[in-house]
């Protein structure tokens, strides 16, 4: 071997022990800084690496990843200098020149997107160009940017938005920034832009806290309205104030020109897997203005919590309040005023304690209904419930029920059933005029049980079910009234007083039904079957008379009444006459199948002809005379997916006078035929729409009830027709309801029959994939005039709402034009036009 051959070898296996001492500690994608071995730092690439030894560079060509201690940067080509500790990345281009694989630095959840970065491994600061990063809803691009040792990115020349689109529809002009992850951006001068043209509203800064664990307080924006019943008026202008991870507040004034003015505070709270709620408690003070100077305040409170279902297994708390102490919800500093039209406020407070594997569950409930029509409160404080669902305490008597009675024994079921309550119901004045002397005067409470025992068994093969039950029920009431007369204004005297009572009462139920079966095959090349279900069904029902009603003379002039003593009581009390009746009915439907070419799975298709035709009715074998009840009839059918037909029917077989009233005699002795319709409605429901959408009306009827949405996804899962959809064309619902009523006394209205007639027209028009018009419209046919009616546009900006909402008849008439951001971060930032100013 020469000497030079020689020298070749020692160097080069030289250079191969300073490139495994300096760079490779494991493997060869791995190495070590030759300084300080706490930086470990592996990389791996697709289409190649390439070693400079003599520059101790790495080349990573194709897919090229570096990772260190906390980040991770990958790329489309990677430079790592080992020297000066240093990686650089950009993208590569590709077969047809263009630019792929750009450079991402992933540091945890968060990952940022630019053209190149250059970043120091050691000490983890970066230089990037064109950066694009997505800080919680805001998205960032950026011409340069510096990444600091402490993760701050500092900013200059670029946008900011929330618009997802690389063109986004709005954006911010920025000159300089700061980004602290998952804690704030801090902005200079700003210019907002819209399509990509400058306008001239802008912010000299802007201070955006983006950690949600550590919320800062701030103005809640007003809404302005421009004329109102109030005056000019400033709406819930607020501040916001968070207590910490569980708990927050938000205060709100409402001030209007002429006086009135109002104050609210909404209290949140929640607990991770636990609970969450909202407390809100208003108050509201209406100034009529001059000359009246009228003023009249107003309380509300509402009150929403709800408990994880998971969190405990035995106990369950929740609460719906919605309270306002004048029971009148047309009265609002809100011109909008959505419970405009609501007559009844409900509040319910509940605990209950459930025994898991055991048939028991027993409650305690507090509740509130005001009613302003009828112008009262009821308050129940408490009720308390007490239950035990059915068991079947002889399912194990027989080791082997080989035959029918014995199966029949061990189907004897038993439920029990316990409620007591506290109520007042009482006039809403004493409410508002603080008089709860009286209220609790109105006070009645009382004590129900109930049993039941029942069992079923089946004869010929199960074709025939019988169903037998016997129910008991005891009545506990701590009031009752006594009815006298009253000689000086010579009517009835009635009296409440405070005395206990006891009263039983009993029934027994037999009931026995089956299925009768019925094909009819067609001749024809559809092979067409129509299948007719008839369900007939008779019972027998006794109930003992053990609380007659009382007979005294009370009456004017003293004359006979009978009444119940217990007809004011909290519970009221049947069983007051014995009755002894046979219950019948029949229900039936109807179903077609024939061949069909277009079903290539099945062969067939089915029509469904009749929903339902039922008739039912009753005869009483106590009663003196009419026996026989009115025979209820109704009836639905559905011949497409898109039209029903509902009507119900009430038909009176007995004779009636010149005055249209009922007799006691059957209508075919008094020469009437076999009767009369006493009552009959027909309601039509079609929903129109082109055919390949209705499958979507009926695929967003099913998504709507898989997800656990609030009251108002509750009703779009039960009318799917009414919710908007832009990828629907249009959709048209209309509804028919027509009503006849024979009359009674043509004494004072000479008409035979008085008819109800009402048509609601509802629907909206997609002709736009981002404009949509929907309306509707309630006519009284009757008196041929239109008595409600709304319209509303939208306009889907993909970033951006548009919506208009006017309603031109009624005592809410009114218009609201609001355009807003989509997004939550920006969900104060809207304008809301309400009602027109006066000079329009």
């Amino acid at each position: 071997m020469s000497k030079n051959q020689r020298f070749l070898q020692f160097f080069f296996a030289s250079l191969l022990i300073m490139l495994v001492n300096g760079l490779v500690t494991a493997q060869d994608t791995l190495f070590v800084n030759g300084q300080s071995i706490n930086k470990v730092v592996t990389y791996k690439a697709s289409q190649k690496i390439v070693h400079d030894v003599v520059l101790r560079r790495i080349y990573l060509f194709g897919n090229a990843e570096v990772q260190s201690d906390g980040f991770t940067i990958r790329a489309g080509y990677i430079l790592i200098d080992i020297d000066s500790n240093l990686v650089e990345a950009s993208y590569r281009l590709d077969s047809l020149n263009t630019k792929v694989e750009f450079p991402e630095l992933t540091e945890g959840n968060e990952t940022i997107r630019c053209q190149t970065i250059k970043m120091n491994y050691k000490t983890q600061k970066a230089f990037i160009q064109a950066l694009a990063i997505k800080q919680d809803e805001f998205y960032f691009r950026m011409q340069t940017a510096k990444r600091q040792q402490n993760e701050e990115l500092h900013l200059r020349q670029g946008i900011l938005t929330t618009c997802d689109l690389e063109e986004p529809h709005y954006h911010f002009q920025l000159s300089k920034g700061v980004l602290v992850p998952n804690e704030r951006i801090v902005t200079g001068p700003m210019n907002l832009w819209i399509s990509g043209i400058p306008t001239p509203l802008g912010l000299p800064f802007a201070y955006i806290p983006t950690n949600q664990k550590e919320r800062s307080s701030g103005l809640l924006f007003p809404e302005f309205i421009p004329l109102s019943a109030y005056g000019f008026g400033v709406q819930n202008l607020g501040w916001y104030f968070p207590i910490n991870d569980r708990l927050q507040t938000s205060a709100y004034v409402n001030l209007y020109s002429r006086g009135s003015w109002g104050l609210r505070n909404d209290f949140d709270y929640a607990k991770r897997y636990s609970y969450n709620g909202r407390l809100s408690l208003g108050f509201q003070q209406f100034n009529s203005g001059f000359p009246l100077n009228d003023k009249r305040n107003k309380l509300s409170i509402s009150w929403s919590h709800r408990k994880a279902p998971k969190s405990n297994p035995f106990w369950d708390f929740s609460s719906n309040v919605n309270f306002i102490s004048d029971n009148q919800s047309k009265n609002s500093l809100d011109p909008i005023n959505p419970d405009y039209f609501s007559n009844s406020f409900n509040s319910d407070i509940n605990l209950a304690r459930n025994f898991p594997g055991k048939p028991i569950n027993s409650g305690l409930k507090l509740s509130l209904r005001q009613n302003s029509i009828a112008q009262n409160i009821s308050l129940t404080s408490p009720v308390f419930n007490f239950n035990v669902t059915r068991v079947f305490p002889f399912k194990d008597l027989f080791e082997v029920a080989d035959k029918n009675w014995k199966k029949t024994i061990q189907r004897i079921g038993v439920a029990y059933n316990l409620e007591a309550q506290n109520r007042s119901q009482f006039k809403d004045n004493l409410l508002s005029n603080g008089d709860f002397n009286a209220i609790g005067q109105q006070f009645m409470n009382g004590i129900s049980q109930s049993m039941s025992i029942q069992t079923n068994t089946g004869f010929f093969k199960n074709a025939l079910k019988i169903n037998p039950s016997l129910n008991y029920g005891n009545k506990l009431n701590f009031q009752q009234v006594v009815k006298t007369y009253n000689p000086i204004e010579n009517n009835t005297q009635t009296d409440t007083i405070g005395q206990l009572a006891m009263r039983h009462e009993l029934n027994f139920n037999l009931t026995a039904t089956t299925v009768i079966y019925s094909y009819y095959r067609f001749v024809g090349k559809r092979q067409a079957r129509l299948r007719h279900l008839m369900t007939p069904n008779l019972g027998y029902r006794y109930t003992p008379g053990w609380n007659p009603l009382l007979s005294v003379n009370a009456g004017p002039n003293q004359s006979q009444i009978t009444y119940s003593p217990f007809e004011r009581s909290i519970y009221s009390v049947g069983s007051n006459r014995e009755a002894s009746m046979l219950t019948f009915g029949i229900n039936n439907t109807a179903e077609l199948k024939f061949k069909s070419e277009k079903d290539t799975v099945n062969g067939f298709k089915k029509i469904r002809l009749l929903d339902q035709f039922s008739i039912t009715g009753n005869y009483d074998f106590t009663k003196d005379s009419i026996q026989l009840s009115d025979l209820a009839l109704n009836l639905r059918i559905s011949p497409a997916s898109w039209i029903n037909f509902v009507s119900n029917a009430q038909w009176s077989p007995y004779a009636w006078n010149s005055n249209g009233q009922t007799q006691g005699n059957y209508a075919w002795k008094n020469g009437q035929s076999l009767g009369r319709l006493t009552s009959t409605n027909l309601t039509t429901s079609m929903v129109l729409a082109p055919k390949k959408d209705r499958k979507k009306l009926q695929d967003h009827s099913l998504l709507f009830n898989e997800q656990d949405w609030n009251a108002d996804f509750n009703y779009y899962a039960l009318h799917p027709e009414n919710a908007i959809y832009y990828d629907i064309p249009w959709k048209m619902t209309l509804s028919h309801v027509y009503s006849i009523r024979a009359n009674q006394d043509l004494s004072t209205n000479p008409s035979t029959w008085l008819f109800v007639q009402t048509l609601v027209l509802s629907g909206d028009l997609s002709f736009t994939k981002r404009w949509n018009l929907s309306g509707n419209l309630n006519f009284n046919l009757q008196e041929q005039r239109l008595t409600n009616a709304y319209f509303a546009l939208n306009r889907n900006m993909h970033c951006w709402a548009l919506s208009f909402y006017y309603v031109p008849l009624g005592g809410n008439k009114s218009f609201l034009l609001t355009i807003r951001n989509t997004s939550s971060i920006f969900r104060d930032a809207k304008i809301e036009i309400r009602k027109p100013p006066s000079f329009l």
